[in-house]
């Protein structure tokens, strides 16, 4: 139990922990320091964390490498990377109503409100939850290794967190190469991520990114809103900087989608049901 606000270095929890808030229960990490800094790390399973707010962690506010862990009612924001990280086989994780806002780090290029990407595993879910004013992006699925799915879930005005740090500023970043895990040995890593009744809105680029991503992305009923590039950029091919030669993508699925007051790169788009905008 975290009763009013607590101060704290970094913690790493072990399996089948409750860790719940009561009276606005804080986590203030601000005893962190550099990269090494993240506020809460799960590599275990079985575990909750419900009604908290954590903040001032030098990196990640929440670092998730374990499976079956169930996240309700988070705050994760003013940290100095992403709010709340799954990597490196973290499977089957899930995120109900959750905002990750405000988190930057010093060069604006890493700090995203969610991120599954580096390894992350198969059948992480998030439910009613919301990514804003970070210095990067709203999602990250970069070098993902398993399919994420995203139900009313937001992701707005990232790229900018109000103190003029700076980054890549997409709302739905879902792509797609991992130059990571062997870098001398790159790959295309194909996941089928599924976004029902999401929004992006206001995004310094783009609202929904292909970001090289291979396989089929399904977008049913999202929207895209007054994003700075493009409210869905899904070209047909690409030519990642990491592999050096050009890939051809398998279409994206938009059902009953729109775009508002943006444009669109469609080339690589199926559409059905009634889409406008585009």
């Amino acid at each position: 139990m975290v009763d009013g606000t607590v101060t704290s270095g970094k913690v790493t929890l072990p399996a089948g922990v409750n860790l719940i808030g009561i009276n606005n229960g804080t986590i203030d990490f601000s005893e962190t320091t550099g990269s090494s800094g993240r506020g809460i790390t799960i590599s275990t399973n079985g575990s909750t964390l419900q009604d908290l707010t954590i903040i001032n962690a030098s990196d990640n506010g929440i670092y998730v490498t374990g499976n079956n862990n169930t996240f309700i009612n988070l705050d994760t924001s003013y940290n100095g990377d992403t709010g709340i990280q799954v990597s490196n086989g973290g499977s089957y994780n899930e995120f109900y109503n959750c905002y990750s806002h405000h988190n930057a780090d010093d060069g604006g290029g890493n700090a995203d409100g969610f991120a599954v990407k580096l390894a992350s595993g198969d059948g992480n879910y998030f439910e009613d939850c919301k990514a804003e004013y970070n210095s990067d992006d709203g999602w990250d699925f970069y070098a993902a290794h398993g399919a994420v799915t995203l139900v009313r879930c937001e992701a707005n005005y990232n790229g900018d967190n109000g103190s003029g740090i700076t980054g890549d500023g997409n709302g739905f970043k879902v792509g797609g190469v991992d130059n990571k895990t062997d870098p001398d040995n790159p790959v295309i890593v194909p996941c089928e991520h599924v976004l029902i009744d999401c929004v992006a809105r206001g995004n310094t680029s783009r609202g929904f990114d292909r970001n090289n991503q291979s396989a089929v992305v399904t977008m049913t009923n999202c929207i895209g809103d007054s994003n700075g590039s493009k409210n869905f950029h899904f070209p047909a091919s690409g030519t990642p900087s990491a592999l050096g030669y050009k890939v051809y993508f398998e279409n994206a699925i938009l059902d009953s989608c729109t775009s508002i007051n943006g444009s669109n790169t469609t080339s690589g788009i199926t559409f059905i049901g009634d889409c406008i905008g585009f």
